[in-house]
C-alpha cells in the first residue's frame, strides 16, 4: 500500500484542489480501515484454519502454537498497513526521510520489550509476538506528526466513501498489490512445501530470507519508492524519453548497490550466518543450513530488486493488468520448480530457495522485455553489460578484502575477520568505482 496509492495521491496533489484531495484521503482511509478490521478479524478467529492452509505439513503441536501466535499478532496487520498508508501519502508529497526511518522505531520497540522482559520478567515466544505489536504501534505513531505537519491528515468519512473515484482507484490498486507481493507469495508457497521437510527447514529459509531482505529493504524498496512519484509525473506530462532514462539509470543504480551483496552472501555468507545466528540452541550445523538457503536465495537477489523497480514503471502508467498476468505465471513457475527441485531432485529447502530465485529471474525478464515494447528507450543490452562489469568489480573487491583481512587478522576471532573483510571490500569497491568514474557512486549521495 505504501506504493500503490502514490500515483493517485500524486495526481490529486498536482490538480491543486486541496479540498478534493482531502476528501480522497478521507475516503481511502475509511475504506482501508474497515477492510483491515475485517481481515484482522479473519486472522484472529480463523488462525487455526489459516495455519493449516499455509503450513499443512506441521504436526498438531506446531500448528496449535503457530495458530496462537497468529491470533496474538493479528492486529499487527492493521497497524502496519495504516503505517503503509501514511508512507504513501508522505512519499507522494516527496517526503521520504520520515517514512523511511519509521521502521527503525518498530525495531526499537521490539528490542525494548525483549530487553525489559528478559531482565525483569520471563522471555517466551509469546513475549516476542507482543513485542512486534508494540513496535508496529510505535512505527505508526512516529509518522503522525509528519502527516499533520505536511497537511496530509485524514478522518472517517462514511458518507459516500465508496464512489466512482474510489472504485476506480481500488480497481487498479488490488492488482498492483498482488503484483508487488508476488515475491512474498512465493515465500509463502515455499513455506508450505518446507512444512513437509525436516524440522528447521522453515527457520533456515526464514533467516536466510531476512538477510536477503536487508539489501532489498534498504536499497530496492527505497529506490522503487522514491522513483514512483517521479515516473508518475513524467508519464502524466508525456515525457517518455525522461521516463525511460529514469528506468535505465535506476536499474543500473540497483545493480551497483545489490551486486556486492550477492557475492558477499555467496563467498562469506557462512561466516555471516555464524556470527549472526550460531549461539544458544542454534548450532553451527544450523548456521550452515541457513547459509545453504542464503546461497540459493542470493542468485535471485538482483532480479528481485529489479522486479520492484520495473513493476513501478508499469504502475506509474496505471497499467496493472500485465504485472498481474506475469505474476500469475511466476507463481506457477515457482510452484512447479519447488516440487521438482525440492522433492523430485530431493534438494530439500535448498531447492525451494533456488526455485524462488529462478522464478524471480523469469519474472524480471518478462517484465523488462514487455516494458521495452511499451516505452521506447529501455536499454536491456546495457543492463546486462553493466551487470557483468559490477559483478567483476565486486568480485575483485571481495577477493582483495578477504585476503587482506586474512593476512592482517589471521587467527583472530571470526567476528573481527568478518567485519574487516566487509570494510576492506567496501573500501576497495569504492576506490575502483571512483577510479572508473561510475555515475552510480555519485547517486548514493544525492
Amino acid at each position: 500500500m505504501s506504493t500503490t496509492f502514490v500515483p493517485f495521491f500524486t495526481e490529486a496533489q498536482t490538480a491543486n484542489d486541496r479540498n478534493a484531495f482531502k476528501i480522497l484521503r478521507d475516503n481511502i482511509f475509511t475504506i482501508v480501515f474497515i477492510g483491515l478490521l475485517l481481515i484482522t478479524g479473519i486472522f484472529y478467529y480463523f488462525s487455526t484454519e489459516l495455519i493449516s492452509i499455509f503450513a499443512f505439513g506441521f504436526d498438531e503441536a506446531t500448528k496449535e502454537l503457530s495458530a496462537n501466535l497468529l491470533k496474538r499478532m493479528s492486529p499487527f496487520l492493521f497497524l502496519i498497513s495504516l503505517s503503509a498508508l501514511n508512507m504513501g501519502l508522505l512519499n507522494s508529497a516527496q517526503k521520504f526521510n520520515a517514512p523511511a526511518f519509521s521502521p527503525v522505531l518498530m525495531n526499537v520497540g521490539i528490542i525494548l520489550i525483549i530487553l525489559i522482559s528478559s531482565f525483569y520478567f520471563s522471555l517466551s515466544i509469546y513475549v516476542l509476538s507482543y513485542a512486534v505489536l508494540f513496535g508496529a504501534l510505535l512505527q505508526y505513531l512516529f509518522q503522525i506528526p509528519f502527516i499533520l505537519s505536511n497537511n496530509l491528515s485524514y478522518n472517517f468519512n462514511l458518507n459516500n466513501c465508496i464512489n466512482p473515484k474510489t472504485k476506480e482507484i481500488f480497481k487498479v490498486v488490488f492488482p498492483q498489490i498482488f503484483g508487488l507481493a508476488v515475491y512474498n507469495i512465493n515465500i509463502l508457497v515455499n513455506t508450505q512445501f518446507a512444512s513437509f521437510l525436516e524440522k528447521g527447514s522453515i527457520t533456515y529459509l526464514y533467516l536466510a530470507e531476512r538477510l536477503i531482505e536487508f539489501p532489498l529493504g534498504i536499497f530496492a524498496v527505497s529506490v522503487a519508492t522514491t522513483v514512483l512519484p517521479v515516473l508518475s509525473g513524467q508519464y502524466l506530462k508525456k515525457n517518455y524519453s525522461d521516463f525511460s532514462r529514469t528506468i535505465n539509470e535506476k536499474l543500473k543504480f540497483l545493480l551497483f548497490l545489490s551486486a556486492p551483496f550477492v557475492l558477499a552472501f555467496i563467498f562469506i555468507g557462512q561466516d555471516i550466518c555464524n556470527v549472526l545466528y550460531a549461539r544458544g540452541e542454534f548450532t553451527v550445523d544450523d548456521s550452515y543450513m541457513t547459509y545453504k538457503a542464503l546461497l540459493a536465495y542470493s542468485f535471485g537477489l538482483i532480479f528481485v530488486a529489479g522486479v520492484r523497480l520495473i513493476t513501478q514503471g508499469f504502475y506509474a502508467t496505471k497499467n496493472t493488468k500485465l504485472p498481474v498476468i506475469f505474476g500469475a505465471y511466476n507463481l506457477g513457475v515457482n510452484f512447479l520448480l519447488c516440487y521438482i527441485l525440492g522433492f523430485y531432485f530431493n534438494l530439500g529447502f535448498f531447492g525451494l530457495a533456488l526455485a524462488s530465485s529462478i522464478s524471480s529471474i523469469f519474472l524480471f525478464c518478462m517484465l523488462l522485455f514487455k516494458l521495452k515494447t511499451l516505452i521506447v528507450g529501455i536499454e536491456i543490452l546495457n543492463f546486462f553489460k553493466y551487470l557483468i562489469i559490477i559483478l567483476l568489480i565486486s568480485g575483485v573487491s571481495l577477493f582483495l578484502g578477504i585476503n587482506a583481512s586474512q593476512f592482517i587478522f589471521h587467527g583472530s576471532s571470526i567476528t573481527m575477520g568478518l567485519i574487516f573483510t566487509i570494510l576492506f571490500s567496501a573500501g576497495i569497491f569504492y576506490t575502483i568505482s571512483r577510479a572508473l568514474r561510475l555515475s552510480e557512486l555519485r547517486m548514493i549521495f544525492k
